[in-house]
């Protein structure tokens, strides 16, 4: 399948000071996004995974190598705002990115901003607040929301833009369970439904799951790259980096570490329960 985002050789340094010596991040980063796909970026603080993020749409750019996206590097000026079209962006607090009191004003602030014309904005925002299930909000104040609910508006905010990928930077960090649910849904169908190309960057093992590709990140470098089955799989390699293993993982690796395998190895809740219902059966 046909790459959207090519990282090449990525070198990137930051500074914690100014004037202060510069600190490498990434060091040589070489990886692929596949377009259509889902890919869920795991680490901790100071991985690197949410520098990451900014650079996949030009919002940092690199010392070193390369980041294109559709075959535009990010570097080219002229290619900017055709590149942040492309990718759109989702922080994990979504009230810096509201901008309107009224949720349809909201999602209609990007669109407006590209000058299109009134017919095409208003078709661009029911769309994406049927994309998120809100257009039944679209009246409503963005500040009687609850916190599930404006992060939901703030991705129709960057798909009434069309992209073509979603890259969310911890968009459930700041939910509770209920919020969150209410955002994986959402982000899944619009993979599963429209096709649009999803990296989801959280720290969370069970949203990592739910991803057709999960890649870790430790010191600015990938340390493991594959389908959620193949990463989960080094269990010691993932307890060192201090990741929690999803609750269903966990209890998959206590019952093999007593003699009980579970067929196939589950990575869901729902994975578990039908994986025990067949073991019990036999």
């Amino acid at each position: 399948m046909e790459p959207i985002i090519q990282i090449n050789d990525l070198e990137f340094s930051y500074t914690v000071e100014e004037d202060a010596t510069p600190i490498p991040l990434f060091q040589g980063v070489s990886l692929s996004i596949e377009k259509g796909s889902f890919t869920a970026i795991l680490g901790h603080n100071g991985s690197g995974k949410s520098t990451l993020a900014r650079m996949l749409n030009g919002m940092l750019l690199p010392d070193g190598g390369t980041v294109t996206v559709n075959g535009m590097d990010t570097t080219d000026q002229d290619s900017q705002l055709a590149i942040r079209k492309t990718v759109g962006l989702v922080f994990q607090n979504p009230d810096n990115q509201i901008v309107s009191s009224i949720v349809e004003e909201d999602v209609a602030f990007g669109p407006e901003n590209l000058g299109l014309p009134s017919d095409e904005i208003r078709k661009r925002v029911d769309h994406a607040l049927q994309a998120v299930d809100m257009l039944s909000y679209a009246d409503h104040s963005t500040n009687r929301l609850s916190g599930g609910q404006k992060q939901r508006i703030a991705i129709a905010g960057v798909l009434a833009m069309n992209p073509s990928c979603l890259v969310l930077d911890e968009p459930t960090a700041m939910l509770d369970p209920k919020g969150r649910k209410e955002v994986l849904d959402t982000v899944r169908r619009l993979n599963r439904e429209q096709g649009i190309t999803v990296v989801l960057i959280t720290h969370y093992m069970e949203e990592a799951a739910l991803a057709d590709r999960c890649i870790v990140m430790e010191h600015g470098r990938v340390l493991l790259d594959g389908t959620p089955n193949e990463v989960f799989a080094h269990r010691q390699t993932l307890e060192q980096t201090g990741l929690t293993m999803p609750a269903a993982c966990q209890l998959a690796y206590e019952l093999q570490d007593m003699g009980i395998s579970l067929e196939p190895f589950p990575l869901t809740e729902a994975d578990c329960i039908a994986a025990l219902e067949k073991t019990l059966s036999k």
